[in-house]
């Protein structure tokens, strides 16, 4: 045995001969750089935009009137609190730790130059990969399938997809809602609720430790329907298509009502720029399974509405 001060000088010197040392990994520390457009890539910012590269990620100097990804959007703030931040400076000296408010607050600080042009609600640039699945979108069946309660009958439907209003610096949701009547009449469902997203590549100015180099996007789904049920999904966002599952659910009729599914998945996918399409998967309380797909036109865009 060593004595106690001969140990604790082997310690110092670099430890006992036979006893391995330990070493912590050290965290790797990464902060996301979101690149608006290629200046590799022509086209990247439209037709005459021009990609500026910037080290907090490249941008779009888009011509008057226009801002953001491919100079698509209208030149305008997104928050409302965009003109104070503003009078705060935030537009300077935030500058080099993250651009947030020079693309959410374009107009005010500055990045673009307003044509008179505008949308009732603007695109968070945070939503933007999501612009394909906003509209309306409608759609008319042969059966009563339908998520998440069946229809008596064949029915019509309305899905609205809309940008909300964002006053500050919450995470920007986008507006669900959706409604249902069979063509007699005799039965209407009601779903309202929101969307919320979390990009795997998000730049919310920190740092972050041991991040995979790849991820999923995130998205999920809150509603709530007049049928008395409550449900949370949860899924993924690949290119345009979404792939959601039930995560929670509560009836205020009781967990052992009829309209009650075990357990449900459906997707979105984009066919074209107009066409919307939805496959469900849905097990009962018996553990029969149902599926069917539903394909919807779109007849307004949220986008567009200048």
């Amino acid at each position: 045995m060593y004595p106690r001060t001969s140990l604790l000088l082997l310690l110092l010197l670099g430890g006992v001969a036979g006893v391995r040392k330990t070493h912590r990994a050290v965290p790797v520390a990464t902060k996301s750089v979101i690149d608006f457009c290629d200046v590799g890539v022509p086209g990247t910012c439209g037709d005459s935009g021009v990609c500026v590269t910037k080290d907090s990620g490249n941008r779009c100097r888009c011509p008057d009137g226009w801002m953001g990804r491919g100079c698509k959007r209208p030149c305008q703030d997104i928050y409302r609190s965009c003109e104070r931040w503003h009078e705060e400076r935030r537009c300077v000296w935030t500058r080099p730790i993250s651009p947030f408010f020079e693309d959410n607050c374009a107009l005010s600080c500055g990045r673009c130059v307003s044509n008179g042009r505008k949308l009732p609600l603007a695109l968070p640039p945070v939503l933007e990969f999501l612009s394909w699945f906003i509209g309306r979108w409608t759609t008319e069946t042969t059966s009563g399938d339908r998520f998440p309660v069946p229809m008596s009958g064949p029915y019509r439907e309305t899905l609205e997809i809309q940008i909300s209003d964002v006053p500050s610096f919450d995470r920007p949701p986008l507006n669900v809602s959706v409604f249902a009547s069979t063509k007699d009449g005799d039965d209407e469902h009601r779903e309202v609720g929101f969307m919320t997203v979390k990009p795997f590549r998000e730049d919310t100015g920190f740092a972050e430790f041991d991040k995979p180099a790849q991820g999923d996007d995130l998205v999920a789904i809150e509603m709530n329907s007049n049928t008395g049920l409550i449900t949370i999904e949860e899924g993924t966002l690949q290119g345009t298509e979404i792939r959601l599952e039930v995560r929670y659910k509560k009836s205020f009729l009781g967990p052992s009502h009829p309209t009650v599914f075990a357990a449900a998945k459906r997707s979105f996918r984009l066919l074209a720029d107009d066409v919307l399409e939805e496959r469900v998967v849905l097990e009962n309380a018996l553990g029969e399974r149902r599926k069917w797909l539903k394909r919807y036109r779109k007849t307004f865009d949220y986008l567009k509405d200048f």
